[in-house]
């Protein structure tokens, strides 16, 4: 393909970048985009540009139709209108400007594409004819006549300075002399010498032209192939004055005659090679001239058209109905029609744009019409297809979001005039689908989404819907339902099928569904209320497990109505710095001395008073607000501790410990963020310890121990927090880093005069000693508890015996005063 220039006008910065993509792509050139009707005409001077897309709104003064019409004036550069705009009076101002192209947004690429070829080829040949025609229009005004005048003696009396470069005589030389002497001519076969023609108009006073084949025969010797005609010159009485001798040198006419019949073959040649039917039309709607595409497309041949109608030719009733109208119509009001119809021919249906023209006589009236009818078939099939792919999934098929609206909406139009009528909206998540799309790739988990697309079909009754709305989630529409136990049913089938691996490209994957069910009811007026019932009812299935489904019931929309609004107050609480922060002393058995503080969120909400983290943490982790919580508690933690520091100075000094949430630990720039508080705080990193859960560990093993090894090199302390309830390997211990082992709670909580839960504390203890890690039991309250751990050797422990988290007036209050051992 030759290169191609294209200049693109469009407002949007973000389509015209699309757009530039796409052309590139199918090897076109873009020389610039511009958005404003004033930049495209600055551009459209260059030489090299071959064509325009434009958009008709446009920035600046100017729209892309007034834009389009002075590039046409100026420039004559084709243009494609690019636009979202249909309005038919934009079409019509559009239609002056001569376009080649009109194309409403969005398009398919091939859409596009057909469009600029089109375009591009049209345009060649438009120019190429206006070339020819210009080159013709030049030849013919270069041809000039020789005029030579003479008295009625047959003597020079005029000559004009064609007839003296043609003849070789000056004026002034042959004036006077006979003008058989300076208008020598002769046969050009036989060299005879031809007898004066203007010797005979003097004699017969009548008009007389020179027999083909006469040549002149210059003073110099050339001989010049010459036409022309003389003519008596008479008085006012009639009398014959002289003669006019007008000629011209008919070399140049031989071979515009040979160069226009050479043009008329070209011509004749495009007509008949044209992919386009070109067909001409009495006023009987008879054929008196088709182009052999005709032939191609009818199977009939182009000489049984000749002389027929279209309905002498059977062809389709439809086809001759809309024709011979459009036709009629052309004859009767002499204006252009243009028309689109489809003709099916055996077992093909082509669809054809067509473009009558009137051929008028010299009394005005029309005698033939012109038909010139495109094959748009491609152009159909690409716009079927566009309005497929709004309305579907690329990569399943499936209807989407759009289409499955819409038939939600006619089943509750069903739903509001029977009473009988009842419909079901399924909402579907595939369970662990994030994990088998890391870890098996994109490519199998699309595979995974089009296998269950079909798994699906397969399942549901005819009638029924199963759309994809993206990513994993699919819904469906059970429509006409009898009861509720054909949902049932439906579901069921949809569980079974799911217990089978499906097979992807030499994978075995194996997947559960949760299904969310809302069942229609005349509370709902909008198919998107049903469609968020569904949703929150599969919420509620996911938290009873994989592969459960679960009925929608006016409870869920409460407990979800609830999460939304405590949402909401969450991200208000950030803004208005409602978070504060409890410290729980850490203290050492031996001494009941203070040596830390585990920092503890709090939040004071403006109605519910003081909330504990149970409440809002793990929203806070699913909203990603945890996020920016996580920094605030370390940075007003360490803060606080460097204030503490100063006023109440230890050896060794008091110590912090925050907790890091998962969400925190899996970003990506987490040792910057903590050094830049320790920065900022003036904390020791040594007096910093982050407590981290196993869990959070497990969930990031790739990165964990590498971040791990930073923060000790920062002289952090790391302590994992909870142990015991998770994994508990002695390899999980050796391959992550840390200094310390806090023993959960629940063993704690469960020490008592049997002994219960002594051997895996002991085993915690004297696995963490072994490893060189100290230990820290939490929620110590009781003092059998105490004295049952500081037997064991346990060195630190927290919790309620000690004191609860306080808030920071309250812990300088119990520094000052420090813990006092309980007895009993």
């Amino acid at each position: 393909m030759s290169k191609v220039n294209i200049l693109i006008v469009e407002d949007e910065f973000i389509v015209a970048m699309d757009i530039r993509n796409r052309l590139e792509n199918f090897g076109y050139t873009v020389l610039g985009l511009v958005d404003s009707g004033e930049e495209a005409i600055e551009k459209a001077a260059d030489d090299s540009l071959d064509l325009v897309l434009m958009d008709i709104i446009l920035k600046g003064k100017m729209d892309g139709v007034e834009a389009a019409q002075i590039i046409h004036n100026l420039f004559n550069i084709p243009v494609i209108y690019l636009t979202v705009d249909d309005n038919e009076k934009t079409l019509e101002r559009a239609k002056v400007t001569q376009p080649f192209g009109y194309i409403i947004k969005p398009f398919k690429e091939k859409e596009l594409k057909f469009n600029i070829e089109i375009t591009l080829s049209k345009h060649r040949m438009e120019t190429k004819l206006k070339q020819s025609e210009q080159w013709l229009t030049t030849v013919l005004k270069s041809i000039g006549d020789g005029v030579i005048t003479s008295d009625a003696l047959g003597a020079v009396t005029f000559m004009n300075p064609v007839a003296e470069v043609m003849t070789g005589w000056k004026y002034a030389e042959a004036f006077g002399k006979e003008a058989t002497e300076v208008f020598n001519i002769a046969d050009k076969k036989t060299r005879k010498k031809i007898e004066s023609p203007i010797r005979q108009v003097l004699e017969s006073g009548v008009t007389v032209h020179l027999p083909e084949q006469t040549i002149l025969i210059a003073r110099n010797g050339t001989e010049i192939p010459i036409g022309d005609s003389i003519a008596p010159i008479k008085d006012d009485n009639g009398n014959i004055a002289g003669a006019v001798l007008v000629f011209q040198d008919i070399t140049e006419r031989k071979q515009i005659l040979e160069t226009l019949a050479h043009r008329q073959e070209e011509f004749k040649a495009l007509v008949e090679n044209a992919p386009d039917i070109i067909s001409r039309f009495n006023t009987e709607l008879r054929y008196v001239y088709v182009n052999p595409a005709i032939e191609k497309v009818t199977g009939i041949s182009v000489e049984t058209f000749i002389g027929a109608t279209n309905a002498e030719l059977n062809l389709p009733s439809e086809f001759c109905r809309i024709y011979d109208h459009k036709l009629q119509q052309v004859f009767q009001t002499k204006q252009e029609a243009e028309f689109e119809c489809s003709l099916a021919i055996t077992w093909e249906t082509k669809y054809y744009h067509t473009r009558l023209v009137p051929e008028l006589a010299s009394d005005g009236s029309v005698y033939f019409v012109l038909s010139i009818a495109r094959n748009i078939t491609a152009l159909k099939v690409a716009q079927a297809q566009l309005i497929h792919d709004a309305f579907h999934d690329v990569l399943t098929g499936l209807p989407n979001r759009a289409l499955f609206i819409e038939r939600v909406e006619r089943a509750l139009m069903s739903a509001k005039r029977r009473v009988d009528y009842i419909f079901a909206v399924l909402f579907l998540d595939l369970d662990r689908f994030k994990v088998i799309n890391d870890s098996l790739g994109h490519m199998i988990g699309d595979q995974l989404l089009t296998a269950l697309a079909r798994t699906l079909e397969n399942c549901l009754r005819a009638g029924d819907t199963v759309a994809r709305l993206g990513g994993d989630e699919f819904t469906i529409l059970l429509d006409d339902l009898n009861n509720i136990n054909d949902v049932t049913s439906v579901v069921e089938r949809i569980h079974e099928a799911l217990t089978s691996a499906f097979q992807l490209s030499g994978h075995e994957v194996f997947t559960t569904a949760s299904i969310g069910i809302a069942l229609s009811n005349a509370s709902y007026n909008q198919p998107e209320e049903l469609l968020r019932d569904a949703d929150i009812a599969m919420y509620h299935a996911k938290l009873l497990g994989k592969g459960c489904h679960k009925i929608f019931d006016s409870s869920m929309y409460t407990q979800v109505t609830k999460l939304l609004e405590l949402e909401m107050d969450l991200r208000r609480a950030i803004e208005r710095q409602e978070f504060q922060i409890h410290y729980q002393p850490i203290i050492l058995l031996e001494t009941y001395k203070i040596i830390g503080f585990e920092a503890l969120l709090r939040w004071q909400h403006p109605e519910q008073g003081l909330v504990f983290p149970d409440s809002f943490i793990p929203l806070a982790e699913e909203t990603g607000l945890i996020i920016p919580i996580g920094y605030w508690v370390l940075r007003e933690a360490c803060r606080q501790m460097h204030t503490w520091q100063i006023q109440f100075p230890a050896d060794p000094p008091l110590t912090i410990s925050v907790n890091l949430s998962t969400k925190q630990f899996s970003q990506p720039g987490l040792i910057e963020q903590i050094n830049q508080i320790i920065q900022e705080t003036n904390v020791e990193a040594s007096n910093l310890k982050l407590e981290i859960t196993e869990s959070v560990l497990m969930q990031n093993t790739q990165s964990a121990t590498f971040m791990l090894l930073q923060l000790q090199e920062m002289n952090i302390q790391l302590h994992l927090d909870d142990f015991g309830i998770g994994y508990s390997s002695l390899s999980y211990l050796h391959r992550f880093p840390s200094n310390a082992l806090k023993i959960d709670r629940s063993f704690i909580a469960k020490i008592g005069a049997n002994g219960e839960n002594l051997e895996i504390i002991q085993a915690i203890i004297s696995l963490a000693q072994n490893l060189n890690k100290d230990v820290i039991a939490e929620g110590v309250e009781t003092m059998e508890q105490l004295a049952q751990l500081k037997a064991m050797k346990c060195k630190y422990a927290q919790g309620y015996f000690f004191s609860k988290a306080v808030d920071s007036k309250s812990i300088e209050r119990l520094i000052a005063s420090g813990i006092q051992p309980r007895q009993g």
